[in-house]
């Protein structure tokens, strides 16, 4: 018999979809898939932001209770999470509101790694968007994806942690492919990026494979190497 759970350990889900912990930490940190906690009677306050004519945000609360149940994490917390195996949260994501957070003399709510759930809904919608077929192929993960300041590349298998001018040189060369202009020359990347050097290998040197981000025709063109 199957019990209908509301939601699943991290080890159930890489049984299931049969990836590493490094895909899966790689999709929580960068948004693209949504980690939860169960916390129990937790002091919480909800409520939505405002913003001023000058652009400014400020919160608006709504309710204050002892909330029991689960709550999303925020990206940026899953992250330090991973690194330090253990983390205080204070704020958190809801649907049911723009932010939830610990109000009162309470600091915040200890967690660790083995904490960390994934609701059913949000293995639901990340199925049906990477067309889940079952847990011998696993989610079809985007052969190509990058963080929003192209700091943390994910290409053909492989996962680069890059560093500015490096980033920029993925994003130039991304956004070129985008375009369907694939090859790009490498000295107007790089000199555009602000790299003093015009060689591709001098600027991602501390990137040992990173000739399976980026490729070159052998006559000074460059494209990324991935779909």
């Amino acid at each position: 018999m199957e019990i209908e759970k509301a939601y699943f350990t991290l080890p159930e889900i890489l049984d299931r979809w049969a990836i590493s912990q490094a895909d899966l930490i790689y999709l929580a940190e960068n948004d693209k898939l949504r980690l939860s906690v169960r916390v129990f009677g937790i002091p919480l306050e909800l409520g939505d932001y405002e913003e001023t004519d000058g652009g400014e945000h400020f919160r608006i609360p709504i309710e204050q209770r002892h909330y029991s149940g689960l709550l999303e994490l925020h990206a940026r917390d899953v992250f330090q999470l991973f690194r330090a195996a253990e983390l205080t949260v204070s704020d958190f994501r809801t649907p049911q509101s723009d932010y939830a957070s610990i109000w009162g003399d309470r600091d915040g709510v200890p967690l660790t790694t083995e904490d960390l759930l994934l609701r059913r809904e949000e293995r639901d919608r990340f199925e049906a968007e990477t067309e889940f077929s079952g847990a011998e192929t696993g989610p079809q993960l985007p052969v190509f994806s990058a963080s929003a300041d192209y700091y943390e590349v994910r290409c053909g298998g492989h996962q680069f942690r890059l560093g500015p001018i490096q980033a920029l040189v993925v994003r130039a060369l991304h956004e070129a492919a985008r375009r369907g202009e694939n090859w790009q020359s490498g000295k107007v990347i790089l000199s555009t990026a602000g790299s003093k050097s015009l060689k591709m290998s001098d600027v991602f040197k501390s990137q040992k494979q990173w000739r399976s981000l980026i490729e070159s025709n052998g006559r000074g063109n460059y494209r990324l190497n991935c779909d």
